[in-house]
């Protein structure tokens, strides 16, 4: 397994899985893990499969609980962490004996997914966040889980998450790659749902998904699931699911704060500068429209 020590300018450095110079978070559960990364394009679909697609800590263990309450037609906590659906982090064995509908996440580019979900026009739900509230939530989960082996500050931090040097690369390069995608193929089955719309308004979003899906739903089955996929729920229910040895000082933390604008209380004046510039400068022509506070 190519495992590689990424350092900033001050040398502290996060323990990543690089494969074909891409870095990704390693499993070391799954054998020969980065041929099975490898091998995801050509993985083989079903036409009910529906494939969650988010940059890391953009909210994709919530809208997976979303969804595959939807698809089950069960407003009831599923059994499970994202991780044990999600193309990256499971083998092809695992992917191939999930029940249908399935409902898989990951955190890879378009052109990264399984060939054969494209051909069959699953559907795709692509969840994106304000990268500031990204990056703090980034930079907090770093430091909180130990197979990363990192001890950085934030201040050194920022630089590198704007280069993309952390799991899964750069946040510009994986959002502009999948906008790419739904501008040349425009008929293609995909719902866009931002995070912070989901925080102000989870009943209507939940609502825009089902009928997405195409499941039937009445209003007490919408608001069942936004109940227990409310934050603060999910906070307390799921965390026990999360191996206590796995994080720092034996607390899970998947769940931090999940608030909008909560970049705020940590990024300083030149901190806030520097961002900006270069989101500027990266997402420019974009036509992704973010809400950095509610």
């Amino acid at each position: 397994m190519p495992v590689v020590r990424v350092p900033d300018e001050s040398g502290n450095t996060l323990t990543l899985l690089e494969v074909d110079g891409t870095y990704r978070a390693g499993n070391s559960s799954v054998p020969d893990h980065e041929n099975e990364i490898r091998s995801i394009p050509t993985w083989q679909a079903r036409d009910d499969d529906v494939l969650i697609c988010a940059y890391p800590k953009s909210g994709t263990h919530w809208l997976w609980e979303v969804t595959s309450m939807l698809t089950r037609n069960k407003a009831e906590r599923i059994p499970g962490v994202k991780e044990s659906a999600m193309l990256e982090l499971i083998q092809q064995s695992r992917f191939d004996n999930l029940p249908s509908p399935r409902v898989v996440n990951t955190h890879v580019q378009y052109g990264q997914v399984p060939k054969d979900m494209l051909d069959r026009r699953c559907k795709i739900l692509y969840m994106i966040r304000n990268p500031k509230d990204v990056s703090v939530s980034f930079y907090n989960h770093h430091v909180n889980l130990l197979d990363y082996e990192f001890t950085g500050s934030w201040e050194h931090y920022l630089p590198r998450f704007l280069r993309g040097d952390v799991d899964c690369g750069s946040w510009f390069d994986f959002t502009l790659s999948w906008e790419n995608f739904i501008l040349q193929i425009p008929d293609y089955p995909i719902l866009v749902i931002y995070y912070e719309d989901m925080k102000s308004n989870p009943v209507l979003e939940i609502e825009r998904i089902a009928t997405f899906l195409e499941v039937p739903y009445d209003d007490v089955f919408i608001q069942s699931i936004a109940q227990l996929c409310d934050f603060n729920t999910m906070k307390s229910d799921k965390e026990p699911l999360e191996d206590a040895d796995d994080w720092r000082g034996g607390k899970p933390d998947m769940y931090r704060r999940g608030e909008v604008g909560d970049w705020k209380n940590w990024f300083i004046v030149g901190q806030n500068d520097l961002f900006d510039t270069v989101y500027f400068e990266r997402m420019q022509n974009s036509k992704t429209n973010l809400r950095f506070s509610l």
